[in-house]
């Protein structure tokens, strides 16, 4: 009996085990969403720089624009939803820019399955503005760039902002945003949100057949 409960303990513990492996990324794109995870935490920058936020080389927590960065542009229910205004127009709060060379980084203390972020002008190519996630061993476990954004339906066009939700298969600690060093892109973004998120129905409910059958096997042998 033993035997055959520990075999099947360690085949549940294997299956509903999160991988190790590479993440996919679901992606969502809307001009004028909102986090699409309820109970996340949110940033909207207006405040002291959060201790999650590391910025190196040319990037900061700026208001309106420097002749290099510009606002992302506000439309729909996301100002509202992050308490910014105005309700329509450019960004008139603190947000962050990431220049040619730079970097943005979010530290989080527990690994989250969910980012979102009101993405500024999203440019179209790999490399030009890029958002690398990395597990708690610091391996890169994906690359979100902002042709992945635009290829979504229901995206915007190059140049217009929107409200980004990247939901990972894989945990993640740590967010690294970066441009090209190539003059003048930037990446700019403001109102971010993290979570982790429950598993899915389907990992739920093979999750719980599992349990189930352990019971039943318990029973038998007795």
């Amino acid at each position: 009996m033993k035997k055959h409960l520990s075999i099947a303990i360690a085949g549940i513990l294997a299956l509903s085990a999160p991988s190790i492996a590479k993440a996919q990324f679901t992606i969502t794109a809307t001009t004028g969403g909102v986090p699409t995870v309820s109970g996340a935490t949110l940033e909207n920058f207006d405040e002291l720089s959060p201790s999650i936020l590391t910025l190196s080389g040319p990037a900061y927590l700026l208001t309106g624009s420097d002749g290099v960065a510009t606002p992302p542009y506000f439309s729909g229910s996301t100002a509202a939803f992050f308490g910014e205004s105005p309700v329509t127009g450019y960004d008139s709060s603190k947000y962050v820019a990431v220049e040619p060379g730079g970097s943005a980084t979010f530290s989080f203390s527990t690994p989250q399955l969910y980012f979102g972020l009101l993405w500024g002008t999203i440019d179209p190519y790999a490399g030009m503005n890029d958002l690398t996630f990395y597990d708690s061993a610091n391996n890169v476990i994906g690359t979100v760039y902002g042709e992945n954004v635009l290829s979504q339906n229901g995206s915007p066009s190059p140049g217009d902002s929107a409200y980004v939700n990247i939901t990972s298969t894989t945990a993640f600690s740590r967010v690294v945003a970066t441009a090209t060093p190539i003059y003048p892109e930037c990446f700019e973004f403001d109102d971010i949100a993290y979570a982790m998120v429950i598993p899915e129905p389907a990992s739920l409910s093979l999750l719980l057949f599992g349990l189930f059958g352990i019971t039943l096997l318990c029973r038998h042998q007795r």
